[in-house]
């Protein structure tokens, strides 16, 4: 049965034999998915033998399993294994699947075998686990298609090759390029796939590029891109990041990137990299994000959307206004018109403030009938108090039209500083003035200075 080995020195090693154990010897494919994680990658020697999840990977063992029914027995030797993180290993070996045939033991298969594990409260999972078979018409050494840059042109080294190999056992499919860690990131290699992800032919991406990776990175996206490479690389030989990458056709597509510091023939610094196309879920993800921080009736910012901007918009120290306006006697449209009207009249007073301030001001519902707006930059308070006069207006005749006997106005407590406020503290302000309004008056409109 499978290889045993008592070396205490090899933390995977059992974690791996167990896998094959389920996998090989018992075919329990409930087992073997117990141990990997929920976003394992898995490639196989086999044509179309590629799964993303757990799921992909289920099917794809299952149909292998209905192919292949009987028990396999195995041996695993060149074993090797580090560990490249705090939580995270990878190992290397080579193995051979052992069946009976005729009644006589013979192997059936060699193969050569890389995975990834993530360690958590003493328990490893696998991450990624590739298994891939020497083909008898490929050369040593030379595993993908890659065209390297023509003055620097030389077969990768050992050392680089392996550390690729690695990347491309944790990210399946992707494109693959490296660079040169010096000014401008000079090119080092590229593989078509990467090519075809931007749109480009080799000859037109040099000469787009001028032979510089941070040519074809989103403008935007530069910085965090080389204070990366150029830093935190300095003291992490891998590293992830997530950026936009241009399009031949001036669009743009986001890349997760996966990439780990070499060393190339020629003695460089460089770093090599896998970079996976994760445009829709970027667009999903920011989607759900939007839809998170903003208020469903109005169209506005929610509380926690209109926080997490204000917070960023304030670090400039440039003057602000924030208001925070209530809707007086609201709950009467609510009982004389019907809930429904009154979530017509909120919806109203979400594009009204929308339509009177700037796009890049921050209009947010608070909750029921509160509602607030930053405005950044603020030049003058008192051309404020005149816009907010003509929205006071502009609602007391919409709603004097359509609910006549509710009798509801518009009350304003406002704040204009330049000193940065925390959320809180402004609501804080603010909400005092809003009181002082409607205990002597309701349907009236105050902006203090706080500095």
């Amino acid at each position: 049965m499978g290889e045993k080995r008592n070396d205490e020195k090899w933390s995977l090693y059992p974690v791996l034999t167990e896998i094959f154990h389920y996998y090989l010897l018992e075919r329990d494919v409930s087992k073997v998915l117990a141990m990997v994680a929920d976003d394992v990658y898995s490639l196989g020697t086999g044509d179309g033998e590629l799964a993303v999840g757990k799921d992909q990977l289920e099917q794809m063992l299952r149909k292998e399993m209905e192919r292949i029914p009987g028990l396999i027995d195995y041996r695993i030797y060149d074993y090797s294994e580090k560990r490249t993180g705090e939580y995270t290993w990878e190992c290397l070996c080579r193995m051979e699947m052992i069946m009976e045939v005729q009644g006589e033991r013979s192997t059936c298969y060699t193969a050569r075998f890389a995975g990834s594990f993530r360690e958590k409260d003493g328990t490893f999972q696998a991450t990624s686990l590739h298994m891939s078979e020497a083909g008898r018409y490929q050369e040593a050494e030379k595993f993908f298609p890659l065209r390297f840059v023509p003055e620097h042109s030389r077969r990768i080294n050992e050392s680089a090759g392996h550390e690729l190999m690695n990347i491309i056992c944790r990210v399946m499919p992707g494109g693959i390029i490296g660079c040169y860690i010096e000014e401008g990131l000079p090119l080092y290699v590229i593989n078509d796939m990467m090519l075809q992800m931007t749109g480009y032919k080799y000859d037109e991406f040099m000469e787009e590029t001028k032979g510089f990776v941070i040519n074809v990175v989103y403008e935007d996206d530069v910085d965090k891109v080389t204070g990366l490479v150029f830093n935190r690389i300095k003291t992490e030989n891998q590293y992830s990041i997530e950026y936009r990458v241009k399009k031949k056709d001036g669009t743009y597509i986001w890349v997760y990137d996966v990439g780990r510091r070499i060393r190339t023939d020629d003695g460089r610094n460089a770093v090599i990299s896998v970079l996976l196309d994760i445009s829709d879920s970027v667009k999903i993800r920011q989607h759900f994000l939007e839809e998170s921080e903003r208020d469903f009736l109005t169209g506005i910012y929610n509380r926690k959307g209109g926080e997490v901007l204000i917070s960023r918009e304030q670090q400039d120290g440039k003057p602000y206004t924030f208001l925070m306006i209530d809707l007086d006697n609201f709950k009467r449209v609510n009982d004389m018109y019907g809930h429904g009207e009154g979530d017509k009249m909120l919806a109203y007073v979400g594009k009204l403030l929308q339509s009177s301030f700037r796009a890049t001001d921050i209009c947010i519902r608070l909750g029921g009938d509160e509602f607030a707006v930053f405005v950044h930059p603020c030049a003058s308070m008192e051309r404020i108090e005149q816009k907010v006069g003509k929205i006071m207006q502009t609602y007391c005749q919409e709603a004097g039209k359509k609910y006549p006997l509710s009798k509801t106005t518009l009350s304003v407590g406002g704040v204009f500083g330049e000193s940065v406020k925390a959320f809180s503290e402004m609501y804080r302000m603010a909400d005092k003035i809003l009181y002082e309004i409607k205990r002597t008056g309701k349907g009236r409109c105050i902006i203090r200075r706080i500095d």
